[in-house]
């Protein structure tokens, strides 16, 4: 029997086909893996209204890691169970560096998207397509001054994202962030920078997560295919890199599955948590 109780994972790019979809296989490797009493938790940069509703609305999915691990709600309880935001001050700070490149910002704010109309109307000139597109123009409301409300709104402030259509400006953006020691940066497309409060990270609001529940981070299986991903992985008992990830983030992984679009989450749950 295996003793893995919780199973989290990243949304797009690893649980979620190239189509954001998954196969009826998967759905049902889920749902055994809950009727046996495991934890399956959704842990994703999204927001959770904009995670998928056949998989926020599964039963037995009660929780969830949002903003790269900014806040972990509870959805049977409707209640936020732990929380690590940005500071105003920090927030200003990054749009500085930030107005500095070609690139879009916004912010997640209690489970909310705020965006400028300068960027909100253009956003496809930022390198933002297809389903990226649909999902920033869903789950973003337009602020005409992002700065001002801020300051008005300053509590809750989840996440800063920014999308780049040149790739050198973004490593420019992302090595001057890094090197700022402000905030936690990341990624989880190869156009975007993401930035949460400093310590915030996938890995930090899986282990809170994991202490609520009373199950230790040895009896935790993460997946996960790109930056914003790697304190999970290395904070969970196993950790899972898809085949479609980053090479970085294979060589800390304990497993390797199939890729997004072959199930890669379900085989892993079959191999390391069923056959086990």
């Amino acid at each position: 029997m295996s003793n893995i109780k919780l199973v989290a994972m990243d949304l797009d790019h690893t649980l979620l086909d190239d189509d954001k979809k998954i196969s009826k296989h998967t759905e049902n490797v889920l749902m055994e893996a809950i009727q046996r009493g495991i934890y399956i938790v959704p842990a994703t940069g999204r927001i959770f209204k904009s995670i998928p509703e056949f998989l926020r609305e599964m039963e037995g999915v009660r929780y969830a890691l949002c903003c790269n691990g900014a806040t972990v709600y509870d959805k049977y309880e409707d209640e936020i169970i732990y929380t690590n935001h940005l500071q105003e001050e920090v927030v200003f700070e990054i749009f500085d560096i930030l107005e500095k490149y070609h690139c879009t910002h916004d912010i997640y704010q209690n489970g909310q998207g705020y965006m400028e109309p300068r960027f909100l109307d253009h956003i496809s000139e930022y390198g933002v397509k297809a389903h990226t597109y649909d999902l920033v123009k869903n789950t973003r409301l337009p602020v005409e001054n992002l700065r001002e409300y801020i300051h008005k709104n300053p509590l809750g402030i989840e996440k800063i994202s920014s999308f780049f259509d040149d790739m050198e400006e973004r490593k420019a953006a992302f090595e001057e962030l890094k090197n700022r020691n402000i905030a936690s940066v990341s990624s989880s497309l190869s156009n975007n920078i993401e930035i949460n409060q400093f310590g915030c990270d996938k890995g930090d609001g899986l282990t809170h997560l994991a202490e609520h529940l009373g199950i230790p981070m040895s009896q935790v299986m993460a997946c996960g295919d790109a930056g914003n991903d790697v304190k999970m992985i290395e904070a969970a008992g196993i950790g899972v890199v898809m085949e479609n990830g980053m090479e970085e983030l294979k060589k800390i992984a304990n497993f390797v599955t199939k890729t997004n679009n072959e199930d890669g989450v379900a085989y892993a749950i079959e191999k390391l948590v069923f056959d086990n």
